[in-house]
């Protein structure tokens, strides 16, 4: 790998850590009826799933909030059309929120020795309204980076080549010159398609391999 000046970041599973599972069990529990223990019924499983919420276009609801397609009004009220009656707003709100586990000390920690190296950070993120406001709250770091891509506010996701072409052409990086770092493999492959510098974060060994390019 060359010597690189930029690092554009993914946020969920890199920077945040986040436990999908977590969420799941809240909303299990607000539904209008059990089809199981710890399962959803079917009406909102397809709603919300797994693999939408990490980042697998399986949730046509979740695809829709995540590029702004839709507004946190009409999700939140899309999700209580399946729940119980006496389920608030606030409850859907938490339950979208019990996934998000925080930044680590490490990871702070990290950013902070990135730019005060003076490396360029960038963020892109498939994302939406409420967990941007999350972000922005638990992880203040992140108004220190050069730029942020959402996709709720972009109107795209990841991994439509469109995020990457974006990213390039407004920030004029160089992806040779660029570390990308993102925990979902097609994302990964997109992003080497445009010559970035990729580090599939399949666990927090990213960490130690950005440390090491330049011995932090």
């Amino acid at each position: 790998m060359m010597q690189y000046k930029n690092i554009l970041f993914d946020l969920g599973g890199v920077l945040i850590d986040l436990d999908v599972k977590r969420s799941l069990d809240a909303f299990a529990k607000l539904v209008k009826a059990p089809a199981g223990v710890g399962k959803i019924p079917t009406s909102v499983s397809e709603m919300v799933t797994a693999d939408g919420l990490l980042g697998g276009h399986t949730s046509e609801l979740i695809d829709q909030y995540q590029i702004g397609a839709i507004t946190t009004d009409q999700f939140i009220d899309a999700i209580l059309t399946q729940c119980q009656p006496t389920t608030t707003r606030q409850q859907i709100i938490d339950a979208w929120y019990a996934m998000l586990l925080g930044v680590r000390k490490e990871k702070k920690e990290l950013l902070h020795q990135l730019i005060a190296q003076g490396k360029q950070i960038y963020v892109l993120s498939n994302i939406n309204d409420l967990h941007v406001e999350w972000t922005m709250d638990h992880c203040p770091e992140l108004k220190q980076a050069n730029r942020l891509f959402f996709s709720n506010e972009i109107g795209m996701s990841k991994p439509d080549p469109r995020c990457y072409e974006l990213v390039l052409r407004e920030t004029g990086i160089q992806p040779e010159e660029t570390v990308y770092v993102d925990d979902l493999l097609p994302n990964i492959e997109a992003g080497k398609a445009f010559g970035l510098q990729c580090i599939h974060a399949v666990d927090d060994s990213w960490m130690e391999t950005i440390r090491q390019l330049d011995n932090l």
